[in-house]
């Protein structure tokens, strides 16, 4: 496991400005050709899925308002990294929304992601939080981890270049995990709020699973995921996810044991019979159950070495690689952990297994 810190800077990047637009102007400066990558990926991946349906000003300019209503500094950010790259708002908005933009285009399921929290029973020890982030290889390159200082804390984020933010931690203890969910109602009422700007304001303006939880309750969403919420600290440690989606969200907490696991479908009751996902693609059941199974008996004294072992068995496509030109084209990207003590993310190229077939 690497610390990106800012000896790596291949992969690291810190920014100091205060000032949302001045932060993204000077991250779009010196990330000009990254965030253009980006941009270019993801109007092929639309085009693509769209057809002649895509007007990326059009798309861009419905999820920038979405995102200046919910997270004004966000937007400000957004505005910042598009005029530092030299690219038009509306397509730093566009990435920003490329969950939502999918959802709407064509509404095909994607297989994205495994995450696991595991609270322990020893209420000194700091909870386990470990995810693998799966994506298409395209985005191999195009991810590093942020970090934004604020005047009361740190945040560390796993994103992807023009993207402001995905899996995090923050310094007063917050934690946050990120899967990608299905709902039949997902892109039927046009762009809503980016499920990666409330992770990103989440882990910008609390300090607790609570906090958190009441923020994410407020996020109007037209596009479904998992954030996984874990905090650690004076008062003691807590997990609960919230699976947003449009109408929503729904909720999930940890088992009695105190393991929080979510692949790529719903947990709330409520929630389950709207979800389209599971029948077609039943490998985040398996997932998700191999998950379960070999971490339990390993809950009491939970370590993140123990989950990233059960995570490399393949036989469950948790780590999941292929040969470049196979049908399957998500991969895991990377594997994350988060030290919830130090306020720290810690992040791996490719899966847990340690093999970097792209």
């Amino acid at each position: 496991m690497t610390r990106w810190d800012a000896e790596n800077v291949i992969r690291a990047y810190t920014s100091t400005d205060s000032d949302p637009f001045e932060r993204g102007h000077e991250f779009g400066q010196v990330h000009a050709a990254q965030v253009a990558h980006t941009v270019d990926v993801y109007r092929d991946m639309f085009q693509q899925h769209g057809g002649s349906r895509i007007d990326l000003v059009d798309l861009g300019t419905q999820a920038l308002k979405a995102i200046a209503a919910w997270a004004p500094d966000l937007a400000d950010e957004i505005t910042g990294i598009a005029e530092g790259a030299r690219l038009p708002v509306t397509d730093i908005a566009a990435i920003n929304a490329r969950t939502e933009i999918l959802a709407m285009l064509d509404g095909r399921p994607r297989s994205e992601c495994s995450a696991v929290v595991l609270l322990g029973d020893d209420p000194d020890s700091p909870p386990v939080a470990v995810q693998t982030w799966d994506w298409t290889r395209d985005m191999a390159e195009g991810w590093l981890v942020w970090t934004i200082e604020h005047e009361d804390r740190t945040v560390h984020t796993l994103t992807e270049y023009g993207v402001v933010g995905k899996i995090g931690v923050n310094s007063l203890g917050l934690g946050l995990l990120f899967t990608r969910l299905h709902h039949e109602d997902d892109g039927q009422e046009g762009i809503g709020l980016p499920v990666h700007v409330a992770a990103r304001r989440a882990l910008d303006e609390c300090d607790s699973v609570t906090s958190a939880a009441y923020l994410l309750a407020s996020a109007d969403v037209s596009a479904s995921s998992s954030l996984n919420l874990v905090s650690y600290g004076a008062e003691g440690k807590a997990a609960i996810t919230a699976e947003l989606h449009p109408g929503g969200p729904g909720w999930s907490t940890p088992e009695d044991d105190g393991m929080l696991v979510h692949t790529n479908h719903f947990l709330d009751p409520r929630v389950v019979p709207y979800d389209p996902f599971p029948s077609k693609h039943p490998g985040t059941l398996i997932r998700r159950d191999l998950l379960r199974r070999g971490l339990r008996g390993q809950t009491a004294r939970p370590s993140a070495d123990q989950v990233k072992e059960v995570m490399s068995r393949h036989a469950g496509g948790v780590c999941h690689h292929r040969a470049p030109g196979a049908d399957d084209d998500h991969i895991t990207l990377a594997t994350v952990e988060l030290d919830l003590p130090n306020g720290e993310l810690l992040a791996m190229e490719g899966g847990p297994c340690g093999d970097l077939t792209w």
